[in-house]
């Protein structure tokens, strides 16, 4: 399946114009599946509850509905982060994949970062995988990376592509991403934004340079630190459905649960 992994720079607040700037990069490139930063059309450096509470989005929402409009003219399914109102009027820093026919998952943030525990409810989905048009997809969202079991928990639940959508400030990331999907032989989509944002005196630099790495470890999309962009590369399930090393080894059939602690 062609995905793309789109990298924005959005202003804060503007919604209208980094939606519209949104679609003018996924323009760029024609592909089946398009994976969104984390907050990828409102700006993610939040300073009081006050503003999440304006800049939240239910499903209904226009801004969100722009999208849902945008996938069925298009026949292709977008996966984007937005700060999501629940029905019961809670906010949470979530994740939407949307399909053309109008189906839908919302998955909400496992692990807060930073001062998101200040301002957003902790993440009550858990992981699900959804299968479209033959490719197993799971969501995560920025943080949830540095918690090995969210990428094992999407593996074992038989993810082909981790769809991982972020706003990175710390390092690492893109090149721990070798290492999870080698350990998983799962895609991983790591799609981030560019640019700076500085707010009430703190200033948080995004490090840009989304990846789409292989189950061999291969870098198919290494995109630029500081540019915009929409990066396309082929997802091939049959390469993350392959769990055997050698022929004696299968990666999670060897696995020896019974000396893994669980510890709670």
């Amino acid at each position: 399946m062609r995905t793309a992994l789109v990298q924005n720079d959005p202003a804060w607040g503007q919604v209208t114009e980094n939606i519209d700037q949104i679609f003018g990069l996924m323009s760029k490139e024609k592909a089946s599946l398009y994976i969104l930063p984390e907050m990828c059309y409102t700006g993610y450096q939040m300073r009081s509850k006050d503003e999440l509470e304006q800049l939240a989005d239910s499903v209904e929402s226009e801004n969100i509905q722009r999208f849902f409009r945008w996938s069925k003219e298009n026949d292709a399914a977008v996966i984007l982060g937005f700060p999501e109102r629940a029905a019961d009027g809670r906010i949470y820093n979530s994740s939407i994949f949307i399909m053309p026919d109008g189906a839908f998952n919302i998955y909400r943030k496992s692990h807060l970062f930073y001062k998101e525990k200040l301002f957003f409810e902790p993440g009550n989905t858990g992981f699900r995988v959804i299968e479209w048009r033959g490719l197993k997809i799971g969501q995560a969202i920025c943080f949830d990376w540095y918690f090995s079991e969210s990428f094992k928990t999407l593996a074992l639940m038989g993810a082909d592509l981790i769809a991982h959508s972020c706003n990175l400030v710390m390092l690492h990331c893109q090149r721990v991403d070798f290492a999870r999907a080698i350990e998983n032989r799962v895609f991983i989509a790591t799609v981030n934004r560019i640019g700076d944002e500085e707010r009430d005196g703190e200033k948080l630099h995004y490090t840009g340079q989304s990846v789409c790495v292989d189950p061999l470890g291969n870098y198919l999309i290494d995109a630029p630190k500081t540019e915009t962009g929409c990066f396309a590369a082929e997802i091939d399930p049959a390469l993350s459905r392959d769990k055997n090393l050698n022929k004696y080894n299968n990666l999670f059939q060897d696995r020896r649960e019974i000396f893994y602690k669980n510890i709670h």
